[in-house]
């Protein structure tokens, strides 16, 4: 928001230990003649998917259509309508529901979809949303951070998802920021509350055995997410540990493990191959049967405890429970971690 005086901005970055230290400030007038006052682009009407109360009392949840030509906002907005009901199925969202105020945006594009480089695909959009982000194929982001702020200034909104108009499996999360995911994928229901995650509460990837564009440090320094730990000893989430579960808890690592790299192995494959969508689903689907099975019939399914491996980190980091939507795309849900942190940001906004 404009400041309505002068302010510094300071911009700060964590170090290798986590703490912030500033790299960048500048002071800022908002009287200053040379910030440009032109009208915002065209966005089109604000949808108000659902409106619970006065944006001061509410979390303001924007979602924003990319790629979407004039003729296809009917299908922006039933696409907008289906992810929020998707994420009011999900606990603590779903207790929440009437803390939440939802709008929708989507300024038409000239042409239908967003860019997908490794395919050779370019598509100049009105948020500028691309896959391939940092080297990753399914890792969707957009750059262009003026856009989609001009866009988003329309409305009111303390966090935004960007919801790109395709099927291609691919989408992606910034704390504080926003998060995007491909509208048209069948795995939508989790794809999108996944990467909203990240971006609503700070959530880490518990996952480790995916192809990812991060590199952690050797050390293993406690991460400032809330749901992974260095430490399975004392982990953050200690007040949610169920009674006598071993620590560092025990979990069939090894089996999946086996068979997540096999899996990795086929999905890559299928991406180098440019093979139909289809395969990737049904790949999916096949890995998410076997996962259900495996890590919901364990010793210690179902508890809080401390599991290794996280944060793309298949040793020296750990997970509260077996099982979460941030692990894997099966119907276990928000883990213990998450959904203590995720209630936290809501009680910041709501009242």
């Amino acid at each position: 928001p404009q400041p309505e005086a002068p302010v510094r901005i300071t911009v700060k970055k964590r170090d290798a230990k986590n703490v912030f230290v500033a790299v960048w400030s500048f002071d800022l007038d908002p009287k200053d003649p040379l910030i440009e006052r032109t009208p915002a682009p065209e966005a089109g009407a604000l949808i108000a998917l659902q409106k619970s109360g006065d944006p001061a009392d509410k979390v303001d949840f924007l979602i924003l259509g990319d790629g979407y030509t004039a003729a296809e906002r009917g299908k922006f907005e039933q696409q907008a309508r289906k992810v929020m009901e998707l994420l009011f199925e999900q606990t603590p969202f779903k207790e929440h529901r009437r803390d939440f105020n939802v709008w929708a945006l989507c300024p038409a594009s000239k042409e239908s979809g967003i860019s997908r480089p490794s395919t050779g695909v370019h598509k100049r959009t009105p948020l500028g949303t691309t896959y391939d982000a940092f080297g990753s194929e399914r890792y969707v982001l957009t750059f262009d951070n003026r856009a989609w702020r001009d866009i988003a200034a329309q409305a009111p909104y303390e966090f935004v998802e960007i919801l790109t108009n395709s099927e291609t499996y691919g989408g992606g999360g910034i704390h504080n920021l926003y998060s995007t995911a491909s509208a048209g994928n069948s795995t939508i229901g989790y794809l999108f509350v996944h990467e909203f995650g990240h971006h609503f509460a700070g959530l880490a990837d518990e996952y480790y055995t995916s192809d990812v564009a991060v590199t952690n440090s050797p050390d293993r320094p406690e991460p400032w997410e809330p749901n992974a730990t260095a430490d399975p000893l004392n982990p953050k989430w200690k007040a949610l540990l169920s009674p006598g579960v071993p620590l560092p808890t025990p979990w069939r690592k090894a089996e999946f493990e086996a068979h997540s790299h096999e899996y990795q192995k086929e999905r890559r494959a299928i991406r180098a191959a440019n093979r139909p969508e289809s395969e990737m689903d049904a790949l999916f689907a096949k890995e998410k049967v076997f996962e259900t099975k495996l890590l919901g019939t364990d010793a210690h399914s179902g508890k809080v405890g401390a599991f290794e491996g996280a944060n793309y980190e298949a040793k020296g980091y750990f997970r509260s429970q077996e099982d979460c939507l941030m692990f894997t795309r099966n119907d276990a849900g928000f883990c213990a971690a998450c959904r203590v942190a995720i209630e936290k940001v809501i009680r910041q906004y709501a009242k």
